[in-house]
């Protein structure tokens, strides 16, 4: 149950709101001292579920912008819905102006809402002289949570500023990738011992030992592109590690995205969200056509605009369950009545887009991977974000497998995770690169790796609809023009004016 973690939610929030800060040089008060506070491991762990609470602004920010700057998710502009000045547009052209607000957006959330809440936290936890239980297993989690903020700040910006004092005044300095990514595996490698390897409701939604796995495994197997090294046998190790956590595949691949899936034995790492006292979980609002309020009784009107590309939709096999993720066609009120438009037109999605520019309320692939509850009262919904889970330890497994010459091996891995989604056996029967980086889409659409996967297989650069072939420095994005005015020592990525 998610209710051990949000039990503390409404406390940790108050607690961390001053730790949201802008600029280095600011002084902070928090009202907790060691005679008043953190005296029970209730204190400790409402004090550290701050840090948590804030993860609620992943979906808005870095889930978000390694969905529509690629080839399976694009929002066109509907007159003035959606529109924003081309603001949606360009990220699937990849034509990033440094002044782009939710760039800017996605490193407020790493670096305001992530790093220094947890570096403030830190500070309380290591300065304390309190000794409790659970003490330094927290401490080992707040720093594992703070090196997967700096993973999310590298692969999306390169050479990133670390800060691990929250009494740094100094405005930091880019640290070159390379070297970041030694931090960030150092740290971790250095916290996961002391990380709890249980999983039952106490670490539902927390830093754990699986969580550790998967992260380092995902540094590896994206080392080459972060670094120049391939390490891929670290990859295998870390994808086993996290096999002998005791995690599993559901037999059904929805379980994992219901509005009940803390119940999933294959989600490693989530986000966890509630109607009423986690707000933010708002995944079928972005993609519901504002008549699809009927569909799912919904209390209000959605806002009609994330769909998915033809080429991606039709990449998925007729007989394949995960294509009922996806709306197509005449749509329908609970009672079955055909919907119509606000125009008075049927409502039928079709699988084309004409203009980016300037689309039909119709056009474009809907997505609701994530259950939807119906005839509720709350636009919110009680699905919890996946970051990590099971299956793709096995598909990193096999793409590393794949990239070293053990294709076979590689193959029955690919075919163990997609079997689930076929009433009969439909096995891929040769895998390459490309087979692997397409079935890695059927598999994560809607999962924040899509852009990695693309960059890693080579594909970020290429062509498909509404993105023209780039240039190779559009594999990070620029460094905010708002964060270059805050902060003289920092300096823009190449190709960016």
């Amino acid at each position: 149950m998610k209710a051990t973690f949000l039990k503390y939610t409404l406390l940790a929030g108050m607690l961390v709101a001053g730790f949201s800060c802008t600029k280095l040089d600011e002084t902070f008060y928090d009202r907790g001292t060691d005679d008043n506070f953190l005296k029970t491991e209730d204190e400790l762990n409402a004090f550290s579920n701050g840090a948590y609470a804030k993860l609620r602004g992943y979906r808005d920010s870095y889930w978000k912008m390694n969905e529509v700057t690629t080839d399976e998710t694009t929002v066109p502009s509907r007159g003035a819905d959606w529109n924003e000045g081309g603001l949606w547009r360009v990220l699937i052209s990849h034509e990033f102006p440094i002044t782009h607000q939710y760039i800017n957006d996605m490193w407020n959330f790493i670096y305001r809402d992530g790093v220094n809440p947890v570096n403030a936290i830190l500070q309380k936890l290591e300065g304390s002289s309190v000794v409790l239980p659970t003490k330094d297993q927290i401490i080992a989690q707040m720093k594992v949570l703070r090196a997967f903020h700096y993973y999310l700040a590298m692969d999306a910006f390169g050479n990133i500023p670390i800060v691990t004092s929250f009494e740094q005044t100094e405005p930091p300095k880019n640290t070159p990738r390379a070297e970041a990514f030694t931090f960030i595996e150092k740290e971790i490698k250095a916290n996961i011992n002391a990380l709890p390897a249980t999983l039952d409701t106490r670490n539902y939604g927390k830093v754990t030992k699986g969580m550790a796995f998967m992260l380092l495994a995902k540094l590896y197997v994206n080392a080459e592109v972060y670094t120049g090294t391939q390490r891929w046998a670290d990859c295998i190790r870390m994808c086993d590690s996290v096999s002998k956590m005791g995690y599993q595949l559901e037999a059904d691949y929805f379980a994992n995205f219901s509005t009940r899936n803390e119940n999933s034995k294959e989600n490693i790492f989530v986000v966890p969200y509630d109607a009423i006292n986690a707000k933010g979980m708002m995944l079928h609002y972005l993609t519901l056509h504002y008549n699809n309020r009927y569909t799912y009784g919904l209390p209000s009107s959605p806002w009609n605009g994330w769909c998915t590309l033809k080429a991606f939709y039709e990449a998925y096999n007729d007989s394949d369950k995960r294509k009922t993720m996806f709306l197509v066609g005449q749509q329908y009120a609970q009672d079955g009545t055909p919907l119509k438009t606000e125009q008075g037109a049927p409502l039928i999605f079709s699988t084309t887009i004409g203009d980016l520019a300037n689309a039909t309320q119709t056009e474009g692939v809907r997505i609701v991977k994530y259950e939807i509850e119906k005839n509720t009262p709350y636009s919110d919904q009680n699905n919890d974000l996946v970051i990590f889970r099971y299956a793709d330890a096995l598909m990193l497994k096999a793409e590393c497998l794949l990239r070293t010459g053990q294709a076979a091996t590689a193959l029955a891995l690919v075919n163990q995770v997609r079997a689930r989604n076929f009433e009969t056996a439909s096995p891929i029967t040769a895998l390459t690169l490309d087979t692997l980086l397409a079935e890695r889409g059927r598999e994560f659409i809607w999962e924040g790796c899509r852009r990695q996967d693309l960059i890693r297989f080579g594909k970020w650069n290429g062509t498909w609809q509404f993105h023209p072939a780039d240039q190779d420095f559009r594999k990070l994005f620029p460094i905010p023009q708002a964060q270059l005015d805050a902060n003289p020592n920092l300096v823009q990525n190449g190709g960016y004016k």
